[in-house]
């Protein structure tokens, strides 16, 4: 007689584990939503830190080479100039998949309003797809003739009772789905402004709702100063007018503080953040309010960089049909840039790839197996 077998069997993991490598940091490619959620950082005191300490966090990146954590680290040694960087490389099933790892990625580290709007708009995108994959895979279960399931959302970020608005409210940090509510308004009139060429009403509302409170860029954005020159056909209750932008602009805005301060980094721990500037600070010896109105580094947070160089640009003019203009436009959305970034990051992409395709053959994707 034979003997049963009830060791247990081995199931192949869905997603293969995570492989370790070195890579040409020149090589990686930001996350098409990086910007477009979190915005662009100075990194000068990143790269002194790196510099100084010739240690660098493990970057977390696709095996086509997209980076999933790690931005400013990337910046950073780019400007170092460093030949290669510590990858972890993780193969995701989907592309939810990729942006929650985005997202979870970056839990840790200090937001201001809008940054959190976009994330929860992000995480409302993932739960959204997730459901109308669970609904069309229950319709498919479902017995002939007999309806199918509704989707629920189990979503595990987001599985708690209660609205959607409030569960993302919860998971972002940004209160109550109440207040989510009025701060996503305002970000979809600054996105919808900035679209429009209107920059400075844009601008003011982000530095209302991101240095003041959400309360304060959703009245700015219903009863905008001088509402004397709006229509009457209740069509300017929807944006500002031009004359309430000007003088919107010249408003003392916003109060100096860490958390309106470019310069500002991660969160670590409960009670302490890096700064750019200063490194590692503590709130426990002086509130970020108090530290603001004394620091002479701070700088509106989302003021112009200043020139970090005085060397005059290579100028190169080239002449599109309108629709490579559209393509090119589409494209840098995508990517969560500006066209002009866009193109300066793909021409030095094309030639990076192509010195290196000469020196040592075709670039392929690393494997994970």
């Amino acid at each position: 007689m034979h003997s049963l077998n009830t060791s247990p069997t081995k199931v192949p993991p869905e997603t293969p584990p995570p492989v370790f490598s070195q890579v040409d940091p020149r090589l990686l490619r930001p996350h098409p939503y990086n910007s477009s959620i979190y915005g662009e950082e100075d990194v000068t005191e990143l790269v002194e830190l790196i510099r100084q300490s010739g240690w660098i966090k493990l970057l977390v990146i696709t095996p086509n080479y997209t980076i999933i954590s790690g931005h400013r680290r990337w910046k950073a040694v780019l400007q170092l100039e460093w030949s290669t960087v510590p990858v972890e490389v993780r193969e995701f099933a989907t592309q939810e998949a990729e942006l929650e790892a985005l997202l979870l990625e970056n839990a840790s580290r200090i937001k201001t309003t809008e940054q959190k709007v976009r994330e929860a708009e992000a995480w409302k995108s993932i739960e959204q797809r997730q459901a109308k994959k669970r609904m069309s895979e229950a319709g498919q279960k479902s017995a002939p003739g007999q309806p199918a399931e509704k989707g629920v959302e189990n979503f595990p970020h987001l599985s708690s009772k209660g609205k959607t608005r409030d569960r993302l409210a919860k998971l972002v940090g940004l209160g109550s789905g109440r207040t989510y509510s009025k701060a996503a308004k305002v970000v979809e009139t600054i996105d919808r402004e900035t679209s429009s060429g209107n920059l400075e009403t844009a601008q003011t509302l982000r530095q209302v709702l991101n240095s003041k409170s959400v309360d304060a860029a959703w009245n700015l954005l219903k009863h905008p100063p001088n509402r004397a020159t709006a229509t009457k056909d209740g069509n300017s209750n929807s944006r500002l007018n031009q004359t309430s932008s000007t003088s919107l602009s010249n408003q003392d805005f916003p109060k100096r503080s860490c958390w309106s301060c470019q310069y500002r980094g991660e969160l670590i721990g409960n009670d302490s953040f890096y700064c750019d500037r200063l490194g590692t600070l503590s709130f426990l010896d002086k509130d970020a309010d108090t530290r603001g109105a004394e620091c002479d580094w701070w700088r509106e947070r989302w003021s112009q960089m200043p020139d970090k160089t005085s060397q005059t640009n290579y100028t190169l003019t080239l002449s599109f049909s309108p629709q490579l203009q559209l393509l090119f436009e589409d494209a840098a959305r995508s990517a969560g840039m500006s066209v002009v970034d866009w193109a300066h990051y793909q021409l030095q992409r094309a030639a990076e790839l192509a010195t290196q395709a000469n020196q040592s053959g075709r670039l392929q994707p690393i494997s994970t197996t």
